[in-house]
């Protein structure tokens, strides 16, 4: 009976020592995991800053002006259309003359 007893002893200490052997690969495992994701999440915040610091600009450069100067933008539109007013009568114009020969 002393042989078996010995023999289950072995192998519950090689299964203890499997045991953590594998609980130390896998936290390895883990913390290797949780570097990659704190790079990750570095890599976001700097894309994320690089996208708010785009918008500041196009804010800036194309938005305040349009927007303070909606005057001169409305008088803009206004040529804009009137021109294209003028082009339209004439178009109409050779039309009904082709239309009436």
């Amino acid at each position: 009976m002393d042989l078996i007893s010995d023999i289950a002893t072995i192998v519950g200490l090689i299964r203890d020592l499997i045991l953590l052997l594998l609980l130390t690969a896998m936290l390895i495992a883990v913390l290797l995991i949780l570097i990659k994701v704190r790079k990750l999440f570095g890599t976001v915040q700097e894309s994320v800053e690089k996208v708010r610091e785009a918008v500041e600009l196009v804010s800036e450069r194309i938005v305040e002006p349009a927007t303070s100067n909606a005057e001169n933008a409305r008088h803009a539109g206004n040529a804009v259309g009137f021109v294209l007013g003028i082009l339209r009568r004439r178009r109409r114009k050779k039309k009904k003359v082709r239309d009436d020969s």
